[in-house]
């Protein structure tokens, strides 16, 4: 009997292992280490994991639903389109699963979009995965996104950035980062930085804020991710971009509301940037 139960005990732990292994629908070593995209319990939602850590996800995605945004922060960084004049020129600065590439494409199909991203795979991930639900595939760029910034000239109607040097980030990389990036936007263009609180340093932050007259900034539900929009041309009061967003939204019909998603935003002014800098912690 006591032979029985501990067989029975055993079938029990190799079926609860098997069971939690993953579905792992592709996986390539890439310079920054192991990347696999892989099956959720959700049909057709795919997550991106690193180095076989299947409890977290570097991304996540729905295949053949290009609107699908599961990461919290994504949702906030559409609110950007109520700042926006135009999207004709859009860099983005890591790509990722290729998110908000995939949901500004299904609403502004003409924008040209430079994608720059260091990791070969990830660019690779999207090929293979996202390419099929957009209206036409951007002009990747596989390199540095900082270098990349360095030698730009090109100007943009929106930069969104989502890059990283380290974790917790090198300071020294982000030294003029932002004085640049404000550089390559048009007149009235739009930039877009979407910061962990946990490997940022607070003087990046404090240098993002006084690079920038106008911004405005949410927090993920989850506390752990500030969405900064920052747009050039005249201040727009509470009540203009209730209207913007009320009239784009109308006009578009996006997925995820405008007019919802403003309501998350609160303005920053410079006497609230110390309050906002003081979120992120002091590293080296």
């Amino acid at each position: 009997m006591l032979f029985k139960v501990g067989m029975c005990f055993y079938f029990l732990v190799v079926a609860t292992v098997q069971s939690a292994t993953p579905t792992i629908l592709y996986s390539k070593q890439s310079p920054f280490g192991l990347i696999e995209v892989v099956a959720t319990a959700e049909p057709g939602v795919l997550k991106i994991c690193e180095n076989r850590v299947y409890d977290a996800m570097h991304s996540i995605f729905k295949q053949g639903d290009p609107t699908y945004l599961g990461l919290l922060y994504a949702p906030l960084v559409t609110t950007s389109f109520c700042f926006s004049q135009k999207l004709e020129k859009v860099l983005l600065l890591g790509l990722g699963a290729g998110d908000f590439l995939s949901y500004m494409m299904k609403y502004f199909p003409d924008a040209q979009v430079d994608a720059v991203e260091i990791n070969p795979v990830m660019i690779n991930i999207v090929k293979k995965f996202r390419e099929k639900d957009m209206a036409k595939a951007p002009n990747y760029l596989c390199e540095d996104g900082f270098k990349y910034i360095d030698k730009a000239t090109k100007k943009y109607d929106l930069i969104f950035c989502d890059m990283y040097f380290g974790k917790p980030t090198i300071s020294k990389k982000y030294n003029g980062l932002f004085k640049k990036l404000k550089n390559l936007l048009n007149e009235e263009g739009v930039f877009i930085w979407n910061a962990y609180f946990n490997f940022i340093p607070r003087v990046v932050a404090e240098d993002m804020l006084k690079s920038f007259e106008n911004i405005v900034a949410a927090i993920t539900t989850d506390g752990l991710n500030i969405v900064f929009i920052c747009y050039q041309g005249p201040a727009k009061s509470k009540e203009e971009l209730e209207k913007i967003a009320k009239d784009i939204q109308s006009k578009y019909n996006f997925r995820y509301s405008l007019t919802d998603q403003l309501q998350k935003f609160k303005l920053i002014t410079p006497a609230d940037h110390e309050t906002w800098a003081a979120k992120f912690p002091v590293l080296e």
